[in-house]
């Protein structure tokens, strides 16, 4: 039994672990953070359909019991049917205690503004839909970026490791040179303190592992030690920015609520309206005898608006929203070309770097070794040796810096252009 719950848990840790990016991405589909989008998007689509609700009838069934301080009629009386009741001792139906039971429908049959209202709805739900699709992309590219962060973090870690192994051995032949008198004690001091700082800074890049990693699990569930491989499949390009299209959507929706106010304050409605009740009354005024009567009608209501004041200034205050959506529009397209073109621009000259930096840690490598020969032989003092240390391990904290920095703005550009990073990073 104990190697059965044991094999489950290995099974549900390795469930949790995170081979691959698109892992990654498949996992954040499954968090809150995405199903909350989803919501909103159903949600978004129910406003559109509470108006298509209103082109459909109204009913409701209704109780009443009402006690008047005079006899009241149980339905209408003319004075003809009135002469006749009486001269058939029939019960007059009047009476101060009335009961009723009844339904009522209400049927639109002309409401100009509900077509209108039904496209704003619509292109409001189309919104809603894009806004969970934008959402989703730029999660996917805040993970891609974390990812990018972590795999800078791993390889710095390395770097640093490397520094101190080298530090370490020059630390070695420091303490045989120091204990034999050849070499000054202080000598050993400066390399402890220069061993300590390395210390430092890997157990400073170890914190920002732990932040990077707790972030990626609060988007995907998933917890991973070390940075995930990245694999560039092709560059995101396209024609199409999907940052502006919930934008354009806005205009159309602010074009139609304009249209809905306008038809509100111009356009008359037509309402059939119709009522069936079962009036009783305990006591009538003739003889006290209990009497019910059925009553009903139906009929068509024309309504014509003639003026409302609070009408021409909402359409007032929708041109205005209708303007300040267009200028929106114009104002996120001029950033987004130029973010495109900085982004593009900045990824030729990030690319050019990352050669140039291959190169200098090449150099900084051979530069190391002539160095440490230097100061074996005593050519060279401790703090000149220990500069080219920082030199190499600070040109390989610059490459992994660029790297990083590509696969960020590679993310920028998947979220502009509306593209799923499963479909481009592997």
């Amino acid at each position: 039994m104990k190697i059965k719950y044991l094999f489950s848990a290995i099974l549900l840790a390795s469930s949790l672990q995170a081979t691959t990016i698109n892992e990654l991405f498949n996992s954040l589909q499954k968090q809150p953070i995405s199903k909350i989008d989803t919501l909103i998007s159903k949600s978004a689509n129910m406003s559109q359909q509470k108006i298509y609700s209103s082109y459909y009838p109204k009913a409701d069934i209704f109780a009443s019991y009402t006690h008047y301080n005079t006899p009241y009629s149980l339905k209408p009386l003319d004075p003809i049917e009135t002469a006749q009741l009486t001269s058939n001792n029939e019960p007059i139906p009047f009476s101060k205690s009335i009961q009723k039971v009844g339904i009522r429908i209400s049927i639109p049959i002309f409401m100009k503004e509900l077509s209108s209202l039904s496209e704003k709805a619509k292109y409001l739900t189309k919104n809603a839909k894009l806004k969970k699709k934008i959402n989703f992309f730029q999660n996917e590219a805040i993970i891609l970026g974390l990812n990018a962060s972590l795999e800078y973090l791993d390889n710095l870690l390395v770097a640093l490791s490397s520094t101190q192994q080298s530090l370490l051995k020059t630390k070695h032949d420091i303490t045989i040179s120091v204990n034999s008198g050849r070499v000054a004690g202080i000598e050993l001091d400066k390399i402890n303190e220069k061993l300590n700082q390395i210390d430092i800074a890997i157990n400073n890049v170890k914190i920002e592992q732990t932040n990077v990693i707790s972030k990626i699990e609060q988007f995907t569930n998933i917890t991973i030690e070390h940075s995930v491989p990245l694999v560039l499949l092709k560059n995101p390009i396209s024609n199409y920015l999907i940052l502006l299209e919930p934008l354009k959507n806005s205009i159309d929706a602010s074009l139609s609520d304009l249209k809905a106010t306008k038809e509100k304050k111009y356009f008359p409605k037509i309402i059939l309206n119709g009522l069936y009740t079962k009036n009783y009354a305990k006591d009538n005024i003739q003889d006290d005898r209990n009497i019910e009567e059925d009553f009903g009608y139906y009929e068509i209501v024309l309504s014509i608006p003639l003026y409302n004041k609070t009408q021409s200034t909402d359409i007032q205050l929708k041109k205005i929203a209708l303007m300040k959506s267009k200028m929106k529009l114009n104002k996120t397209s001029v950033e987004l070309k130029s973010q495109i073109k900085a982004l593009k621009k900045e990824l030729t000259l990030l690319k050019r770097s990352k050669e140039l930096n291959q190169k200098n840690i090449l150099n900084k490598k051979n530069l190391l070794k002539y160095a440490k020969v230097s100061f074996d032989e005593g050519r060279m003092t401790q703090e000149d040796y220990l500069r080219y240390e920082d030199e190499l391990l600070n040109a390989k904290s610059d490459y992994f810096k660029i790297v990083s920095q590509v696969w960020q703005d590679i993310g920028k550009l998947a979220v502009i252009y509306g593209i799923d990073l499963k479909e481009i990073v592997k």
